[in-house]
């Protein structure tokens, strides 16, 4: 299995196809990334995953091959969110096209889903990062433009707030 640097490279050098095998390694994970941060709303995960691949691969230049891709991804990713999350999201289905279509694997997770009704979408997005995805404190900072210590008391207060 080629690394995501090594796939990134092949990619810039022109061999766009192998940016396709980064798709379909990170497509469950964008997905259900979109689901927790949207409170299941499935069309709306599909459209941020579809976002995120998008704005990655045309800022693949700009991509650090000394950095983790997936956490490159995920910045992205809460971006595309911090974006869609307005009071009225602009979604528009796409077309079926003649493209591979990639259906992730993705189990309902109801409860989770109700239990982080009451969270904003900020507050959501930090307890997923945290407690689904397992980041550090440090690591959530810095992927959404936070000061650690803010990130700590944000998340205590999300915290607080299911209890």
């Amino acid at each position: 299995m080629e690394s995501d640097s090594a796939l990134v490279k092949q990619t810039l050098r022109g061999g766009h196809h192998h940016y396709g095998v980064l798709v379909h390694r990170y497509a469950d994970y964008l997905f259900g990334l979109g689901m927790r941060l949207t409170r299941g709303d499935r069309a709306l995960s599909e459209d941020l995953s579809q976002q995120s691949f998008l704005k990655s691969y045309l800022y693949l230049k700009s991509f650090d091959l000394n950095k983790s891709y997936k956490h490159w991804l995920t910045g992205i990713a809460l971006n595309c969110f911090k974006d869609l999350r307005g009071d009225h999201w602009d979604y528009v289905p796409l077309v079926e096209a003649d493209e591979p279509q990639i259906t992730p694997d993705f189990r309902s997770d109801d409860a989770f889903f109700e239990l982080i009704r009451p969270l904003s979408p900020e507050e959501r997005a930090l307890v997923t990062l945290r407690f689904v995805y397992e980041y550090q404190v440090d690591e959530i900072a810095e992927l959404m433009n936070l000061k650690s210590g803010t990130t700590k008391s944000k998340l205590s207060r999300a915290l607080e707030k299911l209890r």
